[in-house]
């Protein structure tokens, strides 16, 4: 399982994709940072980056589903990243288990 994490700029409809996502059963549930901030140098200036972070539950075997299915949606340029999750209880498992397509 992993936790998929898809940084999509603020007038793009974040709750919309995760309906989406969860009506295709690639993800079992997903939270929504809006608002996050990161920081990058650019010509030795911090500069910020505002984002509205996506974090989505789902197998690792769906990942390259889920990456398709958002570039379909949102364009080939929304950054995307996968965290194992490396230990859950039984019920987080299942309840992950029952919710997404099977492989």
């Amino acid at each position: 399982m992993v936790n998929v994490i898809i940084y999509l700029k603020k007038e793009q409809d974040a709750k919309e994709l995760v309906k989406q996502l969860l009506t295709e059963h690639l993800i079992a549930s997903a939270t929504i940072d809006e608002n996050n901030t990161s920081y990058v140098l650019k010509d030795g200036e911090l500069n910020d980056v505002v984002n509205t972070v996506i974090t989505a539950q789902s197998k690792s075997l769906l990942l390259s589903e889920i990456i398709k299915f958002v570039e379909k949606k949102c364009g080939l340029e929304v950054p995307i990243i996968s965290i194992p999750i490396v230990g859950t209880n039984r019920i987080y498992d299942d309840s992950i288990k029952s919710k997404i397509v099977s492989i």
